[in-house]
């Protein structure tokens, strides 16, 4: 938990109050990582939520990649790629409609990279700025 928290930039001052939300939401967000030389170097983030019921499906889930983080001296080292393709597996075994992912710039080749693409009807509403 302690790893977790560190690389969400959450000091240990906080971390019981990180992990009663990591209890209260295990349902919903399910945290991978990536290990290398005994420690943690990577996380990501799978948030599972459902869509509303249609057609003969009540059972109609979608996933969104959340948070993830590589140690910079680990980065290009596949440890990116190995959670990617922990959570996708995951995603599969669950029977998700599809995984979505809100990507920084600087990120965007490594997710095209790692089997997702662009889509035309995704859209986006930001509040306007105060």
């Amino acid at each position: 938990m302690a790893a977790l928290a560190e690389l969400r930039d959450i000091g240990g001052d906080r971390l019981g109050e990180f992990a009663s939300w990591v209890a209260d939401h295990a349902r919903t967000h399910l945290p991978f990582v990536a290990e290398a030389d005994g420690r943690i170097v990577g996380s990501a983030w799978l948030h599972i939520a459902g869509r509303v019921p249609g057609g003969d499906s009540f059972d109609r889930l979608y996933g969104d990649v959340q948070s993830v983080m590589v140690r910079e001296e680990y980065r290009n080292q596949g440890a990116g790629a190995a959670l990617m393709a922990a959570i996708l597996a995951e995603a599969r075994e669950r029977g998700l409609l599809h995984v979505t992912v809100h990507s920084g710039r600087r990120a965007v080749d490594f997710y095209l990279r790692n089997g997702f693409s662009h889509h035309r009807q995704m859209l986006l509403w930001e509040p306007e700025a105060p």
